[in-house]
């Protein structure tokens, strides 16, 4: 997506809400130059992943006492591995519906200048307009492809282009011709999964490497598969997306193999403290001042994980909806008839953030 006056980048559309993240720098770009962030947060990024998953997130106590507790084991880079995959699958899906999704369809199926220029079949004036569309300021479409009876009459955007969303373009209550667009492309939705998890990705085509984060990129893999690189131990995780405009992407998350000390926690330890409690804290590292952007750090906490985010100050409620009379620091909580885990800890003291995800998931 296209850099915006406003700082920051749309990062996620998940559920419906557009949220707007106050980043340090980041930001949609124009199709032309696809990173959608700044030098300084890719070497961010980059330093991220360099050093594998985040510390165990300081003062925050066991989920389960100890002599209860069954070491995770050789389980603990899988349950790792289902915290990342669920974040990433959710910034893809959020590629494709949600808020402002929608209306960027609409900046496209409403445009009376290429709807008119279809319709008197107006092949200048349809590249006209399909570049106007792609390139006006605040928008997000990266690619946009018009076309009638399977020709294409126009294609105007980025060339690596992910999560493609198609449709009819109808004038006057006749088809006029189909469109394949995009919001996103595959350099953006790398840097929005390492930013979120720390976490190496890379994306693959029929078994070739495109890009990604891991250098060198290791060759064709498959779900699972113990990788090494660099002297690095990791265990590849396959999600698959759909290329522009048509066509298979792999997205290989490459997970690094859990340390001993985390093995020897409980497996919903691992996934709260190690997995959802090292996406909280690197989606709150890219808010800057973080007690300035609360709201935002919520909403995008809640986006990337299907659960709920509060912050908190004592009893005082600085950001988050409607939520339960008391939350604990960790353990779980019974809320809306289910059980939760929470994941907290105190950024900005005396402020506190908490992270409830799904118990047992």
């Amino acid at each position: 997506m296209r850099a915006s006056a406003r700082i920051g980048l749309v990062a996620l559309v998940a559920l419906g809400a557009a949220v707007g993240i106050a980043l340090q720098g980041g930001s949609r770009t124009a199709p032309r130059a696809t990173p959608r962030l700044t030098a300084q947060a890719t070497a961010e990024t980059r330093a991220a992943v360099s050093h594998g998953v985040g510390a165990t997130p300081s003062r925050t106590s066991s989920l389960l006492p100890p002599s209860h507790a069954t070491p995770c084991g050789a389980a603990s880079t899988a349950t790792l591995a289902g915290v990342y995959s669920e974040v990433a699958q959710r910034i893809y899906n959020g590629e494709l519906r949600g808020n402002e999704v929608g209306i960027d369809i609409a900046h496209i199926t409403g445009s009376r200048e290429l709807l008119s220029a279809l319709a008197g079949s107006n092949q200048t004036a349809i590249y006209a307009a399909v570049h106007r569309i792609v390139y006006t300021p605040h928008w997000h479409i990266v690619r946009l492809r018009v076309l009638r009876g399977g020709r294409v009459l126009a294609d105007v955007g980025g060339p690596y282009i992910i999560a493609p969303i198609s449709g009819p373009l109808r004038w006057h209550g006749r088809t006029v011709g189909t469109f394949v667009t995009s919001v996103q492309d595959d350099i953006g939705y790398v840097k929005l999964v390492s930013r979120f998890t720390g976490v190496p990705i890379d994306i693959y085509r029929n078994g070739s490497f495109l890009m990604g984060t891991l250098r060198p990129a290791p060759g064709a893999v498959r779900d699972g598969q113990p990788v090494t690189v660099g002297g690095k131990s990791f265990e590849a995780h396959v999600l698959h997306a759909q290329a522009f405009p048509t066509g298979t992407l792999a997205a290989v998350l490459f997970v690094p193999r859990a340390s001993g000390a985390v093995a020897a926690r409980s497996c919903t330890d691992v996934r709260v403290l190690d997995g959802w409690g090292n996406v909280a804290k690197h989606i709150a590292s890219r808010f800057s001042p973080l007690a300035a952007n609360y709201t935002a750090l919520v909403d995008t906490l809640q986006g990337s994980s299907g659960g709920f985010a509060y912050v908190r100050a004592g009893s005082r409620r600085l950001a988050g909806g409607s939520a339960p009379a008391s939350i604990p620091s960790s353990g779980t909580i019974r809320y809306r008839g289910r059980s939760w885990s929470v994941f907290s800890w105190e950024p900005v003291p005396p402020a506190r953030v908490y992270l409830l995800t799904p118990a047992g998931t």
